[in-house]
């Protein structure tokens, strides 16, 4: 280890790639597992004052994943919170019925509308978040409210599931949310999902015996479990940041292992001489293993020890963007995470010493007589192993292209994206193979000038050099190309497909509120679907939550698939537990064949058992009635408005990834650059004293990088493009429709201007050192 250390001091300039790749990497890592581990569920902040809460039980997941709850009827959350009032150490038990109501200003909704599904609630309610008024009183009429923000004897206009309304306000509260009379609350909400208990005494011990009393009715949670009622909006918002999180950790430290096995391939290389000496005073081949694994190991240490700070100190300054993008909720906070640091610190350890293994393993097989003798000519590029991993990865990445035509339609896509992704993989093992007649056909019209001479002798006779600096580049392009030009692909089909589905011209759809309510919908003239959750059971099989919608007639309708799940046809009786708790029996009156939702009832049916439902849409077969929180658009609008929001979290995460990767390209580049130009420096002294200036010597390398990027664009944009037509062909076969190739040309442009401009720098900052010293 102290042969180690003195190697890494006296020679860093060889190792600061290595240490460059590695810090990134642990900053990375660190950042990102931080903003993962500070985000964490929370309860919401209206049970702040409530130690003990009770939901309804749980009744299976949604589609979703998620824990779908069967609400409590009026008279069961009533009789339920009585009982758990009259225990020990409770002073009070409040249901919390929620239902949708958003203020409206100038006959615009205002406020978040995800948030605004969740603000309506029960006075009683308003202690278990510590709420009191600071003036007015409590409401009592069904058009009487306590907010905050309004004074006592004002009247604000709001939306409700219902429609417009105007309510008096009585009194003004220290905390958000609409509180209304309980027994208005009760009417407005599909059923009772929490009560909450506030205690003067041990809140364990009421738990406990909240516990008995509630039995199989519900669920008791105190202290951190409180944190799993965080509204699934919420957690979905958690998901999505969560996602890029560990797309960034797995690609960063995917790119890491490559850049610091690339570095450790190049520097092992450059340093032939030195092993065959130390071969040749008696170096075993496990000592000459153990001394590169050594000098990778101080490198590690003191790269993740600067990374460390980075990644800590950056990852609080991200919170603010992440909750401004809808990656992360309202309120969030990045907070100290010592286990995300360990962690941080040992995988950046570990990926330096798996980069650095096969270099170490090629190095220590070299004879000593070999490696001297070799010192001075460039090893081939191509190894029996990078044949064998190249070979196989072209041929199942063909394999995978030939065989989607016949695959079924569903996979093509899928089976696509694989096979470009191995043929990609297949193109960096194999890329010294084709730089040599590639470099041939390139530089064939400048053969015969002096620069373009030895610019095309000069990259023929290091292939390696060439490829350590293309391979980054080609995969680079290629995985830009392959990404955006997926997206783009379908984005410009998608939302006409879409539109298609849409038996109308013009729709009414949501203004700045989560759905339609019964008084807009009620204005047009049109149909539309009033989703809500249903479970239902037939013959001991529980099919599930399903959306319901509206069918004329008493009874209900199936689609095929929940008729097979329930097996259930035309004439059976199903029992049905509504969203608002309360049970029924109806008759199946038919099984449709077309696909939508799980069933089908009269929509007063659904409005009577689901105050809160929302419609999402309205198709309009006359001219639109203005409404409020309503606006009336084109199918193709209404579709391509749903398309551009899930767009920008998707061009999002293309940016995040595409930067990521161009980021460490842009370092693989630059040290393979700067390390392989530096050792050049006896070359450039040659050509300075054959007559050649600076400027010469200076065009010449930067012809040579340039070259280097164009064949990895040329070689990555080729198996991109090629990977593009045959995902085409899936995606045509799978809409039954034309679709157009669309590659954004201007990323792709950017990611090799970007590259191209590295690698120039990268060159020409030792290439002037150099000549500088060789004139001195």
């Amino acid at each position: 280890m102290s042969l180690a250390w003195h190697m890494v001091r006296h020679r860093f300039g060889g190792f600061a790639g290595t240490f460059v790749a590695i810090a990134l990497g642990v900053a990375l890592v660190a950042g990102s597992t931080t903003i993962y581990l500070s985000s964490r569920p929370e309860a919401p902040e209206r049970y702040s004052a409530s130690p003990v809460l009770v939901r309804s039980p749980s009744v299976g997941k949604n589609s979703y994943g998620e824990p779908e709850y069967q609400s409590w009827t009026a008279a069961e959350a009533t009789r339920l919170s009585a009982r758990l009032a009259a225990l020990p150490g409770v002073t009070a038990a409040a249901a919390d019925p929620v239902f949708y109501v958003q203020r409206v200003v100038a006959g615009r909704p205002t406020g978040d509308p995800t948030d605004a599904l969740l603000d309506g609630h029960a006075w009683s309610s308003a202690r278990l978040g510590g709420y009191r008024l600071s003036a007015g009183t409590p409401p009592r009429r069904p058009d009487e409210v306590a907010v905050d923000g309004a004074a006592p004897g004002s009247r604000i206009e709001v939306l409700t599931a219902a429609g417009p309304a105007t309510w008096t306000v009585t009194g003004t509260v220290d905390g958000p949310g609409f509180y209304v009379a309980d027994p208005a609350a009760l009417t407005m909400s599909s059923g009772v999902r929490v009560i909450g208990l506030t205690v003067d005494g041990d809140a364990a011990q009421v738990a406990t015996a909240a516990r008995d009393v509630v039995g199989a009715a519900g669920e008791v949670v105190a202290g951190h479990d409180r944190n799993s009622l965080e509204p699934a909006a919420v957690t979905r918002v958690r998901w999505l940041g969560a996602q890029l999180l560990i797309a960034m950790v797995g690609l960063g430290g995917f790119v890491a292992v490559f850049v610091v096995a690339s570095t450790c391939a190049l520097s092992a290389a450059q340093r032939r001489r030195e092993i065959g000496l130390l071969r040749a005073v008696g170096a075993t081949p496990g000592q000459v293993r153990r001394l590169m694994y050594a000098e990778t190991l101080v490198v590690a240490v003191l790269a993740a020890l600067a990374g460390l700070p980075l990644g800590a100190l950056t990852a609080p300054l991200l919170a603010g963007p992440l909750v401004g993008v809808g990656l992360e909720p309202a309120g969030y906070t990045v907070t100290m995470q010592p286990l995300a640091l360990a962690g941080s610190f040992v995988l950046g350890v570990l990926v330096a010493l798996a980069g650095v293994g096969a270099a170490a393993r090629r190095s220590s097989r070299v004879p000593a007589l070999d490696a001297l003798r070799e010192a001075a000519v460039e090893r081939r590029a191509m190894t029996p192993l990078r044949w064998t991993a190249g070979g196989a990865t072209a041929a199942l990445g063909a394999f995978l292209l030939a065989k989607m035509p016949s695959m079924p339609v569903t996979d093509r896509s899928t089976a696509g994206l694989g096979a470009a992704m191995l043929l990609l993989t297949a193109a960096a093992l194999l890329a010294p193979v084709v730089i040599v007649p590639l470099v041939r056909v390139v530089t064939w019209p400048w053969r015969r000038a002096a620069i373009g001479m030895l610019v095309r002798e000069g990259t023929l006779v290091a292939v390696r050099r060439v490829a350590s600096t293309a391979a980054p580049v080609l995969l680079t392009v290629g995985f830009t190309v392959l990404l955006t030009g997926t997206v783009a692909t379908i984005d410009g089909v998608q939302g006409a497909a879409d539109a298609d589905k849409i038996p109308a011209a013009t729709v009414l759809a949501p203004d700045g509120t989560p759905g339609l309510t019964e008084a807009a919908v009620a204005a047009q003239t049109g149909t539309s679907q009033l989703p809500t959750r249903v479970l239902i059971t037939h013959g001991g099989t529980t099919a599930g939550y399903y959306a319901a919608g509206p069918a004329s007639g008493s009874g209900m309708v199936l689609d095929k698939a929940t008729a097979a799940e329930l097996r259930a046809s035309a004439g059976d009786g199903v029992d049905l537990r509504w969203a608002d708790g309360s049970t029924s029996r109806m008759v199946v009156r038919a099984v449709r064949a077309e696909a939508g939702p799980g069933m089908l009832v009269p929509r007063e049916l659904v409005r009577r058992h689901d105050p809160a439902a929302l419609t999402e849409a309205v198709l309009l077969s006359g001219s639109p009635v203005a409404a409020v929180g309503a606006r009336a658009m084109t199918a193709r609008d209404y579709v391509q408005a749903d398309l551009d929001e899930e767009g920008e979290l998707v061009d999002l995460f293309l940016a995040v990834l595409i930067g990521l990767t161009v980021g460490y390209t842009g370092l693989a580049v630059a040290n393979t650059l700067l390390m392989a130009t530096a050792a050049r420096r006896p070359e450039f002294r040659t050509l300075r004293l054959s007559g050649a200036s600076g400027g010469q010597i200076l065009r010449v390398t930067s012809a040579e990088a340039l070259l280097a990027v164009a064949v990895g664009t040329m070689l990555g944009g080729a198996v991109a493009v090629a990977s593009l037509g045959g995902f085409r062909a899936a995606v045509e076969a799978e809409l039954s429709r034309p679709v157009p190739l669309v590659i954004p040309w201007g990323t792709a442009a950017t990611v090799i201007a970007t590259c191209a401009v590295i690698a120039l720098a990268a060159t020409a900052l030792p290439v002037m050192r150099g000549t500088r010293a060789a004139t001195g």
